[in-house]
């Protein structure tokens, strides 16, 4: 027989007082974020990355965090030592969105998968690995907002110079783990173990008295 033609599955509202709302609301509840856009140098189309990545740009932006409860993911022990593999979900208004990048003179009209946003409060970068355009579904009508699924950022050698110079200080700070603070993998790239590579320097001996040394071969 079809629907109820008789019932009014449309707000009456203008979609223009839907929108302010869901913008206003975000506002009120959500947290400043910086998003960095991702420039591809050399991508890699077998696997889809680009480890010569440039992000040469931030704008901030207030985004809601839908993950109330705290970071998912937890941290891990694994053979490559401890892992810090936080996520978060995000809410960012499509029009907030559009303004900021409209204002910048860029092209892109959406949030795509590889851009990175800086969380202040917590110092971590995350990297959007999926963008959901259609969540909630059409709760108002309409769609007003995109949802980012964000996984910690691991930092590989990308070119961080966004003019934010909280983000671009961490470049000199990480070392290909994750996107945290200097305090959690230090410069020099040994991180915690830094005293095991000295010790392990002075026994480890190359020289022509050693029967394993580059030399005997």
């Amino acid at each position: 027989m079809g629907t109820n033609p008789f019932f009014n599955k449309k707000p009456n509202t203008s979609s223009s007082v839907l929108e302010d709302l869901t913008v206003e609301t975000i506002r009120m509840y959500g947290r400043d974020m910086v998003y960095l856009p991702r420039t591809l140098v050399r991508e890699d189309t077998i696997f889809g990355e680009d480890n010569a990545s440039i992000f040469s740009d931030g704008m901030q932006m207030e985004m809601y965090i839908d993950s109330i409860d705290g970071f998912g993911g937890g941290d891990q022990i694994t053979q490559f030592g401890f892992e810090i593999q936080d996520s978060v979900d995000l809410v960012v208004a499509k029009r907030v969105f559009r303004d900021n990048f409209v204002g910048s003179g860029s092209t892109q009209i959406h949030p795509q998968e590889g851009d990175l946003i800086y969380f202040p409060m917590s110092r971590y970068i995350f990297e959007i690995k999926f963008v959901q355009h259609e969540n909630p579904f059409y709760q108002l009508g309409k769609l007003y907002t995109y949802r980012l699924s964000c996984e910690l950022f691991r930092y590989s050698h990308e070119k961080l110079d966004t003019g934010w110079s909280a983000v671009d200080g961490l470049e000199d700070a990480i070392d290909g783990v994750t996107g945290a603070s200097g305090d959690i993998i230090p410069q020099d790239g040994y991180g915690i173990n830094s005293n095991i590579k000295t010790e392990g320097d002075s026994i480890l001996d190359f020289s022509e008295n050693d029967p394993f040394s580059e030399g005997n071969y």
